[in-house]
């Protein structure tokens, strides 16, 4: 039982880190499936420019020029983007070729033959690309059981050969493929890890500082999904809660904070930022100048609705519209979002200001 649920254990945690790391399994698999794709139709050429010296190469023509045909078309549709959302799909059909061209060989060009090429297959098939274990095995076990049941009725003498050397391939190629997938992900994982770590406040879990200016640097000359509009944020009498409560109630705050804007990121498009100490930013895409004065006024209650701390905690909110497509300007956009703040403080604090009023 205790083995068992060892196995369960193990196994959550694998899927646990493809799921995580999803889009970096995804862009390995788009790298592996033109190059295997590409050793398979360079190989199918090997036997094929042996056929005018072996008349056993001669009589399997058909079968690797078929294999050649669908190495080549799968590599042509794997130049596609369309075709690219089905890596998988796409490298479980290049593996397929490559085992119903063995299962050929072995079975009906070559049935006083021990199987080789499948050993090949079975062996390499785990460790080429990244899935789910289960699908591999499933996949593997089919291809088993189909070569085993041809091999019993048209070449029985070998048969029993065949099946027990094809499902060692298979075990040994399933248990590495494992393994190295297992380090592939572990590996994934700890740069995703250290992504995080290096883009995100430890404190509110919000994106930090760094991040912010990596995002409207990535905009670059794209015309689309531009910020239409900015809040600035700061926390009134913040330093009063620090003092008279301590540091770690100030923590507490902002970490309470930090929650109230995780579901305003979920709820509307846009993305909150830790700017610093207790300041905040929020860049809002697709909103008109109402939108984003409704929005704040509704965060600004939110914020005074919420248990944050033993003292009653207030925002003044700065408010900056743009309708540019150009990237190029909305430093100064933060600029004028930060100046509304400092109008909103001077006029009483719990206040929104606009970049336009001012």
């Amino acid at each position: 039982m205790l083995k068992r649920t060892r196995l369960l254990w193990k196994q959550q945690k694998y899927d646990q880190l493809v799921t995580a790391n999803r889009e970096a399994v995804k862009a390995y698999n788009q790298r592996m499936l033109p190059s295997l794709l590409l050793i398979g139709w360079v190989l199918m050429l090997l036997p094929i420019a042996a056929v005018p010296f072996s008349n056993t190469k001669a009589a399997a023509l058909p079968a690797y020029l078929s294999a050649l045909a669908a190495f080549l078309g799968l590599y042509s549709l794997s130049r596609f983007k369309r075709f690219q959302a089905a890596t998988l799909q796409g490298l479980y059909a290049a593996f397929s070729v490559l085992f119903l061209l063995g299962i050929y060989l072995s079975v009906y060009h070559s049935p006083n033959m021990r199987a080789t090429v499948l050993l090949a297959g079975f062996i390499l098939m785990p460790l080429s690309f990244i899935d789910q274990p289960r699908r591999v095995s499933a996949y593997l076990i089919f291809w088993l059981l189909l070569h085993t049941l041809l091999a019993a009725y048209l070449k029985p003498r070998y048969a029993l050969d065949d099946a027990i050397n094809c499902l060692c391939a298979g075990v040994l190629g399933s248990f590495i493929g494992r393994l190295v997938n297992q380090t592939r992900l572990e590996l994934y994982d700890a740069q995703r890890q250290l992504t995080i770590e290096k883009s995100t406040d430890v404190l509110t879990g919000l994106y930090n500082r760094r991040k912010l200016y990596e995002h409207l640097k990535s905009m670059g000359d794209q015309i689309t999904d531009r910020p239409s509009g900015i809040l600035m944020t700061d926390v009134d009498h913040f330093k009063y809660i620090n003092d008279s409560l301590g540091h770690k109630a100030g923590d507490d705050c902002l970490r309470a904070i930090g929650r109230v804007m995780q579901r305003y990121n979920q709820t509307y498009h846009l993305r909150f930022y830790r700017y610093g100490g207790d300041e905040f930013i929020a860049l809002l895409y697709g909103y008109s100048r109402a939108d984003l004065l409704s929005i704040a006024g509704e965060l600004q209650q939110d914020i005074k609705n919420a248990n944050l701390s033993d003292s009653r905690v207030t925002l003044s909110i700065g408010v900056a519209f743009s309708s540019q497509t150009s990237a190029d300007g909305f430093e100064q956009l933060m600029i004028q979002a930060d100046q509304a703040v400092y109008v909103a403080k001077d006029i009483g604090r719990d206040q929104i200001k606009s970049a336009w009023e001012i």
